[in-house]
């Protein structure tokens, strides 16, 4: 090769052009994966109602709206139901007073349901946290 032609860039050039249009190619992201579609969101029921279980939350879900799906229209006495809901410390329960209507006594405990929480209905069976029935106790 020609000293004269290497020096003057002529050649060195287009090699360079070469390689850095390779190393562009060798460097393209792939196609980004389809990650799965999230589950989606449950809350369980428990005690004494018709159909205990796990259930699909949907938007809006909250404590007087699924006590209007599960207990009937007049209980005929008070009850107390026991709201359960993780947390990174553990679980926390927060009882929940009806009157004898079937109708929430404080309407701030009207909370909105989240992911993972149950609500426990006086009576009936207890059941896990995948709505399987469970023995009581004794």
């Amino acid at each position: 090769m020609n000293r004269a032609l290497w020096m003057s860039g002529q050649f060195f050039s287009p090699c360079l052009l070469c390689l850095v249009l390779m190393a562009c190619e060798q460097q393209t992201p792939p196609a980004p994966l389809q990650s799965a579609p999230a589950p989606p969101a449950r809350y369980l029921i428990s005690g004494g109602v018709s159909d205990p279980g796990s259930r699909t939350l949907s938007s809006g879900d909250c404590v007087a709206t699924v006590i209007a799906r599960n207990i009937p229209p007049s209980p005929g006495q008070p009850m107390t139901i026991v709201l359960i809901r993780r947390a990174p410390e553990g679980k926390t329960r927060q009882l929940i007073q009806l009157d004898a209507r079937g109708q929430l006594m404080n309407e701030k405990q009207n909370f909105a349901l989240r992911d993972g929480d149950e609500l426990v209905f006086p009576g009936g069976k207890t059941t896990d946290p995948t709505g399987n029935p469970q023995r009581g106790p004794g």
